[in-house]
């Protein structure tokens, strides 16, 4: 008789799966990488988009302030103080001709010297109106002396008078008057000098 074979049952294998509620460390640190960087990425994104609405509602609320063509009003006292001050002169002149007097004096210890010029005419110009309610036409104006002024003219002067000291010896007198100013001054004379406006006064606006 044919021998009899036992049938071996074969051992099952079971397929090794890992439990579905375990995760590997290095996974849970990939895992909670990736979601701390989507948390960040979201937190940023929402920065981002709250400064640009904010920059957006600043501008727009400039130009709701300002209208689009409109320029900023300033206060009227401001525009005011801001704006430039007209500049005002006056013009002083004698009114009849050869009304001013260069007189030129030279010293030295008890003599002197002197040279009288007149002009034509002559000007000058100041920044405030005077006060000539105390002029005396007879006497004239002393113009270095009474004004503060920046421009001056004379014109067509001519000397009229020498003045030499009559207790010097003839000779001497004609001497010293026929020297230079240079040559006084080196001599030991010193000068005053004074230019006056005589007679009665023009004054005018010229700016």
């Amino acid at each position: 008789m044919p021998a009899k074979f036992r049938r071996t049952k074969r051992a099952k294998t079971r397929s090794m799966k890992k439990p579905a509620g375990k995760v590997t460390v290095k996974q849970a640190k990939k895992s909670t990488g990736r979601k701390t960087a989507k948390k960040t990425a979201r937190k940023t994104a929402k920065k981002v988009v709250a400064k640009k609405s904010s920059a957006r509602k600043a501008f727009e609320s400039s130009r709701r302030a300002v209208p689009a063509g409109k320029a900023a009003q300033v206060p009227s006292g401001k525009q005011a103080s801001e704006a430039p001050a007209a500049d005002t002169a006056w013009r002083i002149s004698p009114e009849i001709s050869r009304s001013v007097l260069k007189i030129d004096t030279w010293k030295k210890g008890d003599l002197k010297i002197e040279y009288l010029k007149v002009y034509r005419t002559g000007w000058i110009v100041v920044d405030q109106k005077p006060d000539l309610a105390e002029y005396d036409p007879e006497q004239g104006i002393d113009i270095f002396e009474e004004f503060e002024f920046d421009e001056h003219e004379l014109y067509d002067g001519s000397e009229q008078a020498s003045i030499a000291p009559h207790e010097l010896p003839g000779e001497e007198r004609q001497r010293l008057l026929a020297l230079s100013e240079a040559e006084l001054a080196a001599e030991g004379w010193t000068l005053e000098s004074v230019t006056r406006f005589r007679g009665p006064l023009v004054v005018e606006q010229v700016g």
